[in-house]
């Protein structure tokens, strides 16, 4: 096995199981390293450390898959898989769902590997050269291990340009529905794996789509960036007055009409196909109780001062429209995006407006898309619930 060597002081990461490695850590390496390619890496003095996959394309040179002296091998890959699922099929916290990740990348041990269930049918990501390469691999283990009606590949994400991939979206197993319906917390839901957006739902909103039905009863609902619907039928089956859902996709409203329709909700449900920037900016809101969920507005770290200015302007069109006594519940995805810089964004947004806020519950994602306790940056999806003054 081909190896690479670390620079003086840089194996402390490492050690301490962190999975990354930055090309600034590498002090050399061996020649004709495949991008992919599993390899040994070690000390300056020749101690070896871990087992990981290399790409010289990346910033992040090496993702680590195990450490110490544990092989990576077809076994060690089942195990983890194994241990994956285990985490889900025996929580609690998710008996009330036929739906969710299965394996969440660095959080499972497994970087750079997407997989959600719906109804027992898998949507695959792979998000780098390493997956790629022992993709056949992991397929056979999920198929072994799982027995799914299907499985489909979604490995659309952006980070496979900067790892030297082109996107692909393919039937792996078995025929994937055009719509499968998913269940969760006495909710239904249609989910287009093939179109729709990240592998179809976003399963990571579970928890604050039961936050909002326990505060939604007699409220009037605005959903900014809807999507199709979730947190609309939510906050109907709350006992909400009226919802509106604001989207700037057709497709994905006519979604959210379908999901608010086969949820038997009586609340009135008005949809609206605008750029929510432009939407917030055309009036004021009288809505009480306000969503916003907007798609990463940070995909990578030099955009983060033009998502700083996005999350900012949200906001001050919030801070300066909304009634008193509303409910903001407001998130950001972008793991760039920390939950302080978040807080700071919006406390800015407000203090501009000459508008005052409490935050009154801060919230992350949900369970089966776990922080790595070692990887941090695993971290990404941030919740804070604002009562307006």
């Amino acid at each position: 096995m081909k190896k690479i060597y670390l620079k003086q002081n840089k194996e402390k990461p490492v050690i301490r199981r962190h999975p990354w490695i930055f090309s600034g850590a590498i002090q050399k390496k061996d020649r004709d390293i495949a991008p992919g390619e599993i390899v040994s890496v070690c000390g300056i003095n020749g101690m070896h450390l871990g087992y990981g996959y290399y790409n010289a394309k990346t910033p992040i040179a090496v993702r680590l898959l195990s450490f110490g002296n544990q092989k990576v091998d077809a076994d060690y890959l089942r195990g983890l898989i194994h241990a994956a699922v285990e985490k889900r099929t025996g929580s609690l916290l998710l008996q009330n769902t036929d739906s969710c990740r299965l394996i969440f990348s660095e959080g499972d041990y497994l970087p750079g590997l997407i997989v959600d269930s719906y109804a027992r049918h898998l949507v695959m990501q792979s998000v780098t050269r390493g997956i790629e390469r022992m993709k056949n691999t992991l397929v056979t283990i999920l198929i072994d291990l799982l027995r799914p009606e299907s499985i489909y590949e979604r490995s659309e994400h952006e980070g496979r340009a900067l790892e030297g991939m082109k996107p692909v979206q393919k039937q792996i197993y078995g025929t994937t529905p055009a719509e499968i319906v998913m269940h969760e917390n006495d909710m239904s839901f249609l989910v287009n794996v093939r179109e729709g957006q990240k592998t179809g739902f976003y399963l990571d909103q579970r928890d604050n789509r039961q936050l909002v039905r326990r505060l939604a009863r007699d409220a009037d609902v605005l959903n900014l960036f809807s999507y199709t619907g979730g947190f609309s039928v939510a906050a109907a089956l709350g006992g909400a007055r009226k919802t509106v859902s604001v989207d700037a996709s057709s497709d994905a409203l006519e979604m959210a009409r379908k999901n608010m329709d086969r949820n038997h909700a009586k609340t009135s449900a008005g949809f609206i196909k605008a750029d929510v920037f432009e939407f917030l900016r055309s009036g004021r809101i009288d809505s009480n109780l306000v969503i916003i969920d907007p798609p990463a507005l940070a995909k990578t770290r030099a955009s983060i001062q033009s998502a700083c200015r996005g999350y900012k302007d949200l906001h001050l069109q919030i801070a300066a429209t909304c009634p008193k006594n509303s409910l903001i519940l407001t998130c950001s995805c972008s793991r760039f995006i920390n939950m302080d810089l978040f807080q700071m964004l919006i406390f800015e947004a407000f203090a501009d407006a000459g508008r005052g806020a409490s935050i009154i519950g801060k919230y992350y994602q949900p369970c089966d898309h776990p922080t790595s306790i070692f990887c941090p940056e695993t971290e990404y999806l941030k919740t804070i619930l604002l009562r307006l003054d």
